[in-house]
């Protein structure tokens, strides 16, 4: 199936309320168990020293799970809707964990041109992830660009994305399966998403052709790419 490029931002009202009102604990925790497991796998532990980032955050609820999961590092959510960082800031303040958030900042910039230096002065970052980010990138250049801007030498990065189906089968299959748990506007954004996804030989392709070897790029289950490494 060939890509179909979507919108970037996501900054309709309704959309941005669907999405914050969904639940998808369970992918996110998979996801934060994931990096931790990543993480005790080759001995790196996060501490008061550390930054951690999370791209395309969206509504928070990755940056909320991270600032929990390690509360000794300081961490940084970045989105380039304005309307994503609001309701972000907003469930920040009135969540039951609010005691346990201190360590977490929102940031509103849009990732082709941010700079470390608009994110923290004095640290580099330890830490560099994204849930369902990279397909809403038009060009993998200003995705990997941007993870290059802002890594040093140390930071680990770990991105997790769709997967583009095969076929448009396969994507209806998809499509009818979210509509069974979300709401329509959700379900169309999905099926959106699908089409917006790369595929994994177009991953592995850019990152040979950059010589950006030292990134991994792997299939989980039949819906998932993950990128991790350094770059």
């Amino acid at each position: 199936m060939e890509r179909t490029v979507e919108p970037e931002l996501m900054e309709r009202e309704d959309q941005v309320i669907s999405y914050a009102k969904a639940d998808f604990s369970e992918g996110e925790n998979n996801f934060i168990n994931q990096i931790n497991h990543y993480l005790i796998k080759n001995n790196i532990h996060l501490n008061k020293k550390e930054l951690i980032v999370d791209l395309g955050c969206g509504p928070g609820n990755i940056s909320e799970k991270l600032s929990i999961k390690w509360p000794k590092a300081n961490v940084v959510g970045i989105d380039g809707s304005k309307e994503m960082i609001r309701i972000a800031e907003s469930k920040k303040k009135n969540s039951f964990n609010r005691g346990q958030l201190k360590n977490l900042r929102y940031v509103c910039a849009d990732i082709k041109s941010l700079k470390s230096s608009e994110i923290y002065l004095k640290k580099n970052i330890s830490l560099l992830v994204s849930n369902s980010l990279i397909h809403h990138i038009t060009y993998l250049d200003d995705f990997f660009n941007c993870i290059e801007r802002l890594s040093s030498n140390l930071t680990i990065n770990f991105h997790k994305d769709l997967k583009r189906p095969n076929d448009e089968k396969s994507a209806l299959y998809l499509k009818e399966k979210c509509g069974q748990k979300y709401n329509n506007i959700l379900t169309n954004d999905y099926y959106a998403s699908l089409k917006a996804s790369y595929t994994l030989k177009e991953l592995k392709d850019f990152i040979f052709e950059n010589k950006l070897s030292s990134l991994e790029v792997f299939e989980e289950g039949d819906q998932y790419l993950v990128i991790y490494g350094k770059v």
